[in-house]
């Protein structure tokens, strides 16, 4: 009867230590799943904020759920056609912008930064402290699909400006619709270092 006993309890731990190993590796297992279930779902949810924002450019605004997501350059609903400096006393710059999207644009907002003949940064009285970056400029006016923006502003204490990069901070559509780039920042602190 103590034999039966003790080859009883012998049997119940064997089977609880042996069900226990199962079940440690049935959670690793489980545990590697959820991890790469976790990062296909990042993974898609990026690629959705992308293709809301692209989807932004061509639905007009009443039928948008979200237009605020990332995007990258490619994407940008407009691209430089032009852009020109004239010395005469003071830098002119004139900046034509043209729409790659079928939808009228009324509206862009971007900043120049701004470079000598060598590609280097040109600072507002030759002052790194005042930077190259110019404050936003807003150019208004009808571009329709495959149309053109041109305009025109002085840049002020900018003697060496020469050359010039645009990064555009936000698009306006006549349908109400806004494009934002949300990497305008990074965009603009990538480039104002060299004209390349």
């Amino acid at each position: 009867m103590k034999l039966t006993k003790v080859l009883c309890i012998a049997i119940l731990i064997g089977t609880v230590f042996i069900s226990g190993c199962g079940n440690n590796e049935q959670l690793s297992q489980l545990q590697n799943e959820n991890q790469e279930l976790k990062s296909q779902i990042e993974s898609l949810q990026k690629q959705n904020k992308e293709l809301e924002n692209k989807v932004s450019m061509y639905v007009p605004k009443e039928q948008q759920q979200n237009n605020s997501s990332s995007q990258t350059q490619s994407s940008q609903p407009v691209k430089l056609a032009k852009i020109s400096f004239d010395k005469r006393g003071v830098t002119e710059v004139s900046v034509t912008l043209q729409n790659i999207t079928p939808k009228t644009i009324d509206a862009v907002e971007f900043v120049i930064l701004q470079f000598d003949n060598f590609g280097r940064p040109a600072y507002r009285f030759n002052d790194p402290s005042y930077g190259n970056v110019t404050s936003a400029l807003t150019m208004q006016g009808n571009a329709a699909p495959n149309g053109f923006l041109t305009s025109g502003w002085t840049l002020f204490n900018t003697e060496k400006t020469t050359k010039g990069k645009v990064v555009i901070k936000q698009v306006h559509f006549t349908d109400g619709s806004v494009w934002n780039n949300d990497n305008f920042d990074q965009e603009v602190d990538a480039g104002k270092s060299s004209l390349e």
